[in-house]
């Protein structure tokens, strides 16, 4: 069986044109004529071609791959985050190697050995809660750059995508103390992170701004099931809350579930607003209002961030802050009377 592959000057031959104008076409080069491009791409299919990642990683020092880290895949935040990325570095002629760090910054590490034993020329990382604040200082040393995303530790050390989780949560709570509520809980992730944090400054914020009541403030794990199962704790609070806002999408939707399970209908009896906004929340029962952070153009400038930065290693650290929009729907209700 031949089972070589063809070469470049196999496609340059077949096709009629030089070495050069074969290898400008696989790099995308806009200096090939368009019928010149369709022709040659035209014999690559013909023959199977596939381009050697390893001969010019050989020549230009660099895998052309890049690592990306997230915490979890529950949450379809990181799917979207994630088509962000590789629409970037798709034109950048880039491979993302993706891997889940479970929330387990022990796993994250372990990946991270992993991917530099792959050769990334660049990190993506949401980073694990419980991760050192000094991980970005060794990565430096190791002299592989990263990207930090939603997530951060240390002190501003590396470039960061993500969104403004305090505006975020003024918008929902704004919205809620609107239409009369004045006792509003908040359900969260158990695990402490950046995110957590914002979003907790953003609810006390809030309730100092507006004069409404802290009804309290319940942790689940997220899942659906865990996020169902805190309704009983939320019915339970001593002040009775009359709206609920969840740290994200997957928590207000379990919610939801849970208080119809006993018997109380999201958007009557209690308001329910998430944070995200995913293709979900139109899907829920009733439909979720929610706040969008708009993850795919987050996962897009954290790609760029990354690209930016392999280009330019001594560049100054730079920063993107997507700014969140509020989306109303049907879950937090009308006005109370």
């Amino acid at each position: 069986m031949n089972t070589k592959r063809p070469t470049l000057e196999d496609i340059a031959s077949v096709a009629g044109v030089s070495r050069a104008t074969v290898s400008l076409v696989v790099r995308q080069s806009p200096l090939v004529a368009e019928h010149t491009r369709l022709k040659v791409e035209k014999v690559m299919a013909d023959l199977d071609y596939v381009r050697d990642i390893g001969a010019a990683r050989l020549r230009n020092n660099s895998s052309r791959t890049v690592g990306v880290i997230v915490p979890n895949l529950v949450n379809s935040f990181f799917t979207e985050f994630l088509t962000g990325v590789e629409q970037v570095m798709r034109e950048q002629d880039r491979v993302v190697l993706l891997a889940n760090s479970e929330d387990d910054p022990r796993r994250q590490d372990e990946i991270l050995q992993r991917f530099r034993g792959h050769g990334v020329d660049g990190m993506i990382l949401c980073p694990a809660a419980g991760t050192d604040a000094a991980l970005p200082g060794r990565m430096q040393r190791w002299g592989l750059p990263m990207v930090q995303a939603l997530r951060e530790v240390g002190a501003q050390e590396t470039d960061y995508a993500g969104a403004d989780y305090v505006a975020g949560v003024g918008l929902a709570m704004q919205h809620l103390t609107a239409l009369g509520h004045r006792r509003i809980a908040f359900l969260s992730v158990r695990a402490m992170t950046s995110a957590k944090a914002e979003r907790l400054k953003g609810f006390s914020m809030a309730l100092a701004k507006s004069g409404a009541i802290d009804a309290g403030i319940i942790e689940a794990d997220l899942t659906w099931e865990g996020a169902a199962l805190a309704a009983n704790a939320v019915l339970a609070l001593p002040a009775r809350p009359t709206a609920v806002l969840c740290f994200n999408d997957v928590l207000a939707a379990g919610l939801m579930l849970g208080l119809r399970r006993a018997d109380r209908q999201p958007g009557r009896e209690m308001a329910v607003v998430g944070l995200d906004d995913l293709p979900l929340a139109e899907l829920t029962y009733p439909p979720m209002t929610s706040v969008a952070m708009c993850p795919a153009r987050i996962g897009t400038e954290a790609a760029r961030l990354l690209t930016r930065r392999l280009a330019e290693p001594g560049r100054p650290i730079e920063r993107f802050i997507q700014f969140p929009t509020l989306m109303v729907r049907e879950s937090s209700g009308t006005k109370i009377v």
